[in-house]
This record gives structure tokens, C-alpha cells and sequence, in this order.
């Protein structure tokens, strides 16, 4: 169903796409849960998901209650690049003389010679291609301001669809690192305030409430709240816009199991991906789709990081002295110009790979275990920028 439908026709628990469970019901089964909130719509996370589906609820009518665990706002996408390619026929697109469609957004994001989308379900794209433009003139209506540049081709496209969100603000408080991410959450949250979207901030997610305990319809969530139990009811639905599952070793390792404790989780300490909203929307019966897509060594899903001794932080972001989450980063680190300048070395102090090759076979050296008796184990050999071997053997 498209956006529009999903309030008319009733469905009420949602886990990205997916539809679960619900629809309007009587004082679900009243005296059996004591509520202490109630909205037409709930939705759990307050980042670039649950904002537009919070102010996409309240334009068709439906109040609206969202819950964070966090203090603030944002989500994992205040620390993001901003990065929106979405297509289709844009209005900035039509700007830079791009021509587009809904059909080639389709076409290039299920082309069989994609490795990084070959395997994508041909009706979620299809569904996703036909609501680029709506979504993307959805965001410069509520608010959201792009880089006044042209765009640029990605992901393998045939036309350019790359906009970057312009930063919102030079204040640290209000960025949290400066990135450009927080000129997209910023402004959708001032829209949905203004709208009359109430905000729970610091309620963390405990339990998907039903009718009975094990079984019919979804009535409503619990949350924490400074250590008390809080009953949220939800009359038409409950939208999981949580923040994923890397920070959850046993979780994520059901993906990779060399994705043990001590590899880092990008964006903590701000925000948490323990993958709450995933288990428990499991338990109720939901299914994860397309998890294969985070072991076929393509795209994003392991990276380089720029920045040594810093625990926390995408490739390209470190945290800024000057943040407000500074205290709980505990480290700027130390940024790596080029890979050009270091040399990596193994347990034993053996150098491994060409630090230059940013591939996955790269990574895959990192993850494994290439030093067990005194020796560095045989490995593929990477050329380097000459074209020659750029693997020692000692």
C-alpha cells in the first residue's frame, strides 16, 4: 500500500514496510492494560524514519506520539553525510536538466549486472521507485534545504540522483558533530512540532503490547522512563523506526560471526543499535528481508575508519572536541590522511595487505586471523599503485 492508504485502511504494526498486525479496536479489551498515553499512531525512534512517518500520520489526520530512548532528536541520521539519491524526475533534478523516471529508478536498482542490488525484492523497489519524487518534494515541503549543486551519480545509477542536505546550523549543541545529516532531522522535527506531533524523549522500547500477552491484535508499546514503566496505546497503529542491530554482537553476528565485541559500532555513544525493535517485532511475527545483502561484500556495510584510537565513528566522521557527546566519546583519534602513509601489521608485527586496496579483500584480511605460528599466512597477493606485488613476505 502506498503512504497515503496505510492510516484508511487500518494495519498496525509496521517495521519499515512491512505491515503486522491491528486496526481500530474497542478500549483494547478495556481494564486489562492501564494506559498512561494514547495516539492514533505510536511510532519508536525519532530519526529519518519516524519523522516523516510522524508528519506524514498528522497530514492525514491521526495524532501522533513518538518515543526515543535518546535525549534529542535525530537518530542515527544527525550524524549521516545527508546523502539523499532519490530520483525519478526531482524537481532540483528538472533544475540541472536531468531527465528521469520512477521506470529507470527501477530498472537501475534491479539490474541483474548490480552485484550490490541484484538481489533486491523486485516489489519493494518497485514500490520505493514510484515514491521517489513524492518523498523527495515531501522533504523540501517540510522544510529540508539540498546544497544548491548538481547532482551525482551513484550506487551504480544511470543518471545523476545525489542531493546533499545542507548542515543546519554551526552550533554544536544543535548538530551534535556538524555533519549535513542534521539539516535533514532538524528541520523535519521542527515540521512535525509545528504540526502537533508530541515527542517522548528518553523512553526506551520494552515490549509490543497486544491483547492478551501472546496473541492478537497490537493495542500499544511499554517503555522506561527514568526506571517506571510507561503504557503507550496506539488506537490505529505502531511504526518500528528504531536505529538497527550493529551494536548487538550476538545479533549482528548471525550476519557475520567475525563481527565479535571488540570491532566498533559506527555513531555511539549518541545513538544505540541493539536491535530492540528487530527482536521484538520478530517475536510477534514479523520476518527480516534481505539480510543477505550484509554478507555479499558489497556497498558500505564494513569500512575503512580514518580515524585511529577513536572508537566510535564512521570513515569519515570523528568526534569534534567542542560536541556535546565529546565526554562520552572519550577520543577525537587520529586522522589518517592518506593509507598511503601507514603500514599495517599483523599479531605478530607483520604487514599483511596493501593499505591502499580498499576492497573487501582488504577487509576480510583485517577480520582474519593471518598470524598463528610465528609466520604470516599465505594470503592473496594485492598489486600495487606501480603494479607490482605490494605483499611482503618476510
Amino acid at each position: 500500500m502506498n503512504r497515503r492508504d496505510f492510516l484508511r485502511k487500518g494495519a498496525a504494526v509496521s517495521v519499515g514496510a512491512t505491515a503486522l498486525a491491528g486496526q481500530d479496536r474497542k478500549e483494547s479489551k478495556a481494564g486489562k492494560i492501564r494506559f498512561d498515553h494514547a495516539a492514533d499512531v505510536v511510532i519508536v525512534g525519532a530519526g529519518a524514519a519516524g519523522l516523516p512517518a510522524a508528519i506524514m500520520a498528522r497530514d492525514q489526520g491521526a495524532s501522533v506520539l513518538v518515543i526515543d530512548g535518546n535525549h534529542d532528536i535525530g537518530g542515527h541520521a544527525m550524524l549521516s553525510g545527508g546523502r539523499i539519491p532519490l530520483g525519478g524526475g526531482t524537481s532540483l533534478q528538472k533544475k540541472y536538466g536531468v531527465a528521469d523516471s520512477a521506470d529507470q529508478v527501477y530498472l537501475d536498482h534491479t539490474n541483474h549486472r548490480n552485484p550490490e542490488f541484484c538481489h533486491a525484492d523486485r516489489e519493494l523497489v518497485r514500490a520505493w521507485a514510484d515514491e521517489n519524487v513524492a518523498t523527495f518534494e515531501f522533504l523540501i515541503e517540510n522544510g529540508v534545504i539540498f546544497e544548491d549543486v548538481a547532482p551525482i551519480v551513484v550506487n551504480g545509477g544511470s543518471v545523476p540522483r545525489l542531493f546533499v542536505t545542507k548542515r543546519f546550523s554551526d552550533n554544536l549543541n544543535e548538530t551534535i558533530n556538524g555533519r549535513p545529516g542534521s539539516g535533514l532531522v532538524r528541520h523535519l522535527e521542527a515540521s512535525a512540532r509545528s504540526k502537533g506531533v508530541t515527542f517522548l524523549m528518553r523512553h526506551k522500547l520494552t515490549r509490543i503490547l497486544r491483547e492478551s500477552p501472546t496473541s492478537g491484535r497490537v493495542v500499544g508499546i511499554a517503555a522506561k522512563f527514568e526506571g517506571k514503566d510507561v503504557n503507550i496505546q496506539a488506537r490505529k497503529g505502531v511504526i518500528l523506526a528504531t536505529g538497527g542491530h550493529t551494536s548487538n554482537v550476538e545479533f549482528r553476528r548471525m550476519f557475520d560471526p567475525r563481527l565479535t565485541e571488540e570491532y566498533q559500532v559506527t555513531g555511539e555513544p549518541w545513538t544505540k543499535q541493539n536491535a530492540d525493535g528487530e527482536i521484538l517485532a520478530m517475536a510477534i511475527g514479523a520476518g527480516l528481508w534481505a539480510t543477505a545483502n550484509q554478507a555479499n561484500e558489497r556497498g558500505r556495510a564494513i569500512t575503512k575508519t580514518l580515524h585511529i584510537g577513536c572508537r566510535y565513528g564512521y570513515e569519515n566522521l570523528k568526534w569534534d572536541p567542542q560536541s556535546p557527546l565529546f565526554p562520552q566519546a572519550g577520543a577525537s583519534g587520529l586522522t589518517v590522511r592518506s593509507f598511503q602513509d601507514i603500514i599495517l601489521v599483523n599479531q605478530i608485527g607483520h604487514r599483511f595487505w596493501n593499505e591502499l586496496d580498499n576492497t573487501y579483500g582488504f577487509l576480510n584480511a583485517c577480520l582474519g586471523t593471518m598470524a598463528i605460528s610465528g609466520r604470516t599466512a599465505a594470503a592473496p597477493t594485492e598489486a600495487g599503485p606501480s603494479g607490482r606485488s605490494s605483499m611482503q613476505t618476510p
